[in-house]
């Protein structure tokens, strides 16, 4: 890429855990100036999640804390300081976003609130990222990506008929990330046209009912209201995952009319089956799936997960090896996926890029994780004019800071 397409433009990215930090790492990687910021006093919580616990500097070593939070600078400022309250309001004035994904009552406290902040800024883009929204009964309500996920609909759509409702693993977080992504991205552009900054609200569990518009639809238009189907497909059949040769190996096998039922008969050496009465169409094979899967597991479990893709690939048909995650570098599709990233504490690792390519150049990151506080001299001393004298009071005052302050006090 011969230009950061963002460069140029600050960004105060006040979001934790997933969702908003990872639309923020993105940012970063398209060249925005992102600064994170945290506090010594309630750093982001995904610094701790999965982080092993009694190692040094153990905040720093979270893989999810990680992989959310390269492209981006870190400082910490206590904002419940009005020191630090006022800090803040002198980088917004030198800054074009600032996003947060807290309950809407929570800026407001701070002061810090769209209204008070475009005194200070008036091209000020302020993205917000409630889990419910502004306003309404749900409103006040802290929600994580499993909540968006319950109330949006995805949870009841998803899993094994006649059992329990599934969550994704947080995938609602990623969800809402590249809704809020989109949004700040239109929101510059708007501004660049009319000069006018303005606040913008993505409401996490309603970017995630986006995901669901045919369950949605289909309800509406014909009243069939969808129950879990498992790994099954309306409008295809044979539909879904089998186990191949080995320890928990598995291809995914998708046939999605009646030529390519023909085909894969012919495939795995059963040309009777295309003959069948039971699963000469779609309607039929879709009520005789037991049947079908009892047969493809015969001759699935044959073969290792790619010997099986290959073949069925190689006849046109739809089919995958199902990888598990330490498969995934080495696999051919995804070779160039990934990036080896170094950072202090945690070393040199292989993290996965972007899935974007700007005139066929992978879009990478260009930074890892910051450390907690690790820009405060850069962002108030390059960008703020503090003097040593005063970031030194800032630290000794605990507004500022590079260790949570309940490990400060631990190690005490």
């Amino acid at each position: 890429m011969s230009a950061n397409p963002l460069e140029g433009i600050r960004i105060l990215d006040l979001s934790m855990w997933w969702s908003g930090p990872m639309c923020t790492s993105y940012l970063g990687a398209l060249g925005a100036e992102v600064i994170k910021v945290e506090s010594i006093q309630f750093p982001d919580g995904f610094r701790y999640t999965m982080a092993p616990p009694g190692e040094e500097n153990w905040w720093e070593l979270g893989p999810q804390w990680n992989a959310a939070n390269m492209n981006k600078l870190g400082l910490t400022l206590n904002m419940n300081e009005p020191e630090g309250i006022q800090l803040f309001k002198e980088l917004v004035e030198k800054s074009d976003v600032v996003i947060e994904n807290f309950s809407p009552r929570v800026m407001a406290n701070f002061g810090l609130s769209y209204e008070e902040l475009r005194k200070v800024n008036p091209r000020l883009v302020y993205v917000s990222m409630p889990a419910y929204g502004s306003n309404g009964p749900y409103r006040d309500r802290p929600g994580f990506a499993y909540t968006f996920e319950i109330l949006s609909g995805i949870a009841q759509t998803n899993g094994y008929a006649n059992e329990n409702p599934m969550i994704i693993s947080g995938v609602g977080d990623v969800i809402a990330s590249f809704h809020a992504a989109f949004a700040l991205l239109s929101a510059l552009e708007y501004r660049n046209r009319n000069g006018k900054g303005q606040h913008v609200e993505v409401a996490q569990a309603e970017a995630c009912a986006n995901l669901i518009g045919q369950p949605i639809a289909d309800v509406s238009m014909n009243g069939r209201n969808w129950g879990r189907m498992g790994n099954r497909q309306p409008g295809m059949a044979p539909h879904g995952i089998y186990r191949c040769k080995g320890e928990d190996s598995w291809i995914a096998i998708s046939i999605s009319s009646d030529e390519e039922w023909q085909m894969f008969c012919e495939v795995i050496g059963k040309p009777s089956l295309g003959k069948d009465d039971r699963f000469q169409s779609l309607p039929s094979r879709y009520q005789h799936q037991d049947e079908i899967d009892q047969i493809i597991d015969t001759w699935t479990t044959q073969y290792s997960h790619y010997d099986a893709a290959k073949i069925l690939q190689a006849a046109g048909l739809s089919a995958g090896p199902v990888l598990e995650v330490d498969e995934m570098e080495n696999d051919r599709f995804l070779q160039g996926m990934f990036q080896e990233v170094s950072r202090e504490f945690t070393g040199t690792h292989t993290f996965p890029a972007w899935p974007v390519k700007f005139s066929g150049e992978r879009l990478q990151h260009q930074n890892p994780a910051p450390k907690l506080g690790q820009h405060n001299e850069y962002v108030l001393k390059g960008l703020l004019g503090q003097t040593d004298e005063q970031i030194a009071s800032l630290n000794q005052r605990e507004i500022i800071g590079t260790e949570p302050l309940g490990a400060k006090l631990k190690n005490k």
